[in-house]
């Protein structure tokens, strides 16, 4: 019964300490938080394969956004624990023990017994401060995984434009191999009439052998880009097999315009001040250190009955208050990080700024010239290319043109188309990567 006493006695006190913490919050795990399924994330890539179907895949099953979504949850777990306040400890006690009572002169006593209870308290806002970092923190990291998810994309989106490239200077260049088995053979025929000599048939054959180069060359871009698209996306080895869907931009379109006045709301930026706030409450918290934090304890002692009945039992009360001495040091090293990292974050967030809207001018330049160059290739370079080259085949062909002047018309073809792959691949994602820098949050 004396034992049972001094339970409830101490259950009692610990439901009066754990009042305080009625506000505590049960945290469930985020519906956000799912890692990649393989049954959801099938590694066999699709015959067709175009923008919209990659982009889907990436919300879904890219590695890098899975990793950028866990980050965040870890960014959650910390300012949860930044929030809980420190448990009480219980103490049960046990002393004087007499495991023969009717021996000792104290008569019936057998055991005296205690229950203790101790509490941190913290003082000089840290509870505050350190919840106010880890806030801050989680805030910063939300507006990062915002941007993180859009740049992953973007990412994405330019592997599938270099893929695009290298497949259409594939194709091309297919083209002309198969056009030059025509070109050999009557190559032949001329040289067999005596109308060019060997070594005109010679130079034929190296230009001929040089296409097929590039060819081999624009196969293996090709399956290059494949290959990060698999990577990015979870794909299988099976992705060489598919076939990408040409879905260039609308290079005759206006360039979107830059919203200067709002560029500071940008995710990125956002996620760069968040950083400070956090990196300020972290230097508060760290000054605040200096100020002692006390444990206060409360213990109940329960005496039985010791020689004669009429004695009776004895319970006390002990309160207790614990300081700890600064003597040796005040804290003074984790002052001068907080200080340094709020300083960096600080410059951080400056540097940001400022860089962000230097590399938006250079980008708007980039991309309008990739554009004008885009459509001087589209409109002049390349319908010109195919012209001479048709006009030069046909003329050697009857023998009006010398075999330089008709490989010099070969190789500018070549030459144009690849420049009309390569320059659409760079103005599609030269245009993707200046949306995301433009992308501002309007909310």
């Amino acid at each position: 019964m004396k034992l049972k006493r001094v339970i409830n006695v101490g259950c009692a006190i610990l439901l009066l300490h754990s009042a305080g913490s009625a506000n505590a919050q049960v945290v469930k795990p985020s519906k956000s938080n799912k890692a990649l399924d393989a049954g959801q994330c099938s590694s066999q890539a699709p015959i067709n394969l175009n923008l919209t179907v990659i982009l889907d895949r990436a919300m879904q099953c890219s590695p890098d956004l899975a990793a950028y979504r866990l980050e965040h949850q870890l960014a959650i777990a910390d300012r949860v624990i930044a929030e809980q306040r420190p448990n009480p400890n219980i103490t049960l006690g046990a002393d004087s023990i007499n495991p023969h009572p009717s021996q000792s002169p104290q008569g019936t006593k057998k055991v005296d017994s205690s229950v203790r209870i101790d509490q941190l308290i913290e003082l000089g806002g840290k509870a505050k401060y350190r919840a106010n970092a880890a806030t801050a923190a989680e805030l910063a990291s939300q507006y990062f995984l915002k941007y993180a998810e859009r740049a992953v994309l973007v990412s994405i989106e330019q592997i599938f434009y270099d893929g695009l490239g290298a497949q259409q200077k594939e194709k091309d260049l297919f083209d002309i191999v198969e056009m030059n088995k025509n070109v050999l053979d009557a190559a032949k025929i001329r040289y067999k009439v005596g109308d060019i000599s060997e070594i005109d048939l010679n130079k034929i054959k190296l230009d001929i052998a040089r296409a097929n180069n590039e060819y081999q060359l624009a196969k293996s871009d090709l399956a290059r880009a494949k290959a990060g698209l698999a990577k990015a996306l979870g794909y299988g080895k099976n992705i060489h097999k598919s076939l990408l869907i040409a879905d260039w931009p609308n290079h005759e379109l206006a360039l979107p315009a830059i919203p200067w006045d709002k560029i500071d709301s940008r995710a990125d930026l956002q996620a760069l001040k968040s950083r400070t706030l956090s990196a300020e409450n972290s230097r508060d918290l760290a000054r605040a250190l200096k100020v002692p934090d006390v444990t206060v304890g409360l213990q109940y002692n329960h005496l039985p009955v010791t020689g004669s009945v009429q004695n009776g039992t004895i319970n006390t009360y002990m309160v207790n208050l614990s300081i700890p001495l600064f003597i040796r040091h005040q804290y003074q090293g984790e002052a001068m990080r907080a200080e340094a990292e709020y300083y960096r974050a600080r410059d951080n967030q400056w540097r940001g700024e400022r860089d962000a809207v230097a590399q938006l001018e250079y980008q708007e330049a980039e991309l309008q010239a990739n554009q004008e160059r885009l459509n001087r290739v589209l409109v002049d370079v390349l319908p010109s290319a195919e012209q001479v080259a048709a006009a030069a085949e046909f003329a050697y062909k009857k023998g009006a043109i010398g075999v330089l002047d008709f490989i010099d018309a070969r190789r500018s073809l070549r030459q144009a188309r690849t420049e009309a792959s390569q320059t659409r691949a760079d103005f599609a994602k030269g245009l993707s990567a200046f949306k995301l820098a433009i992308e501002v949050d309007d909310k």
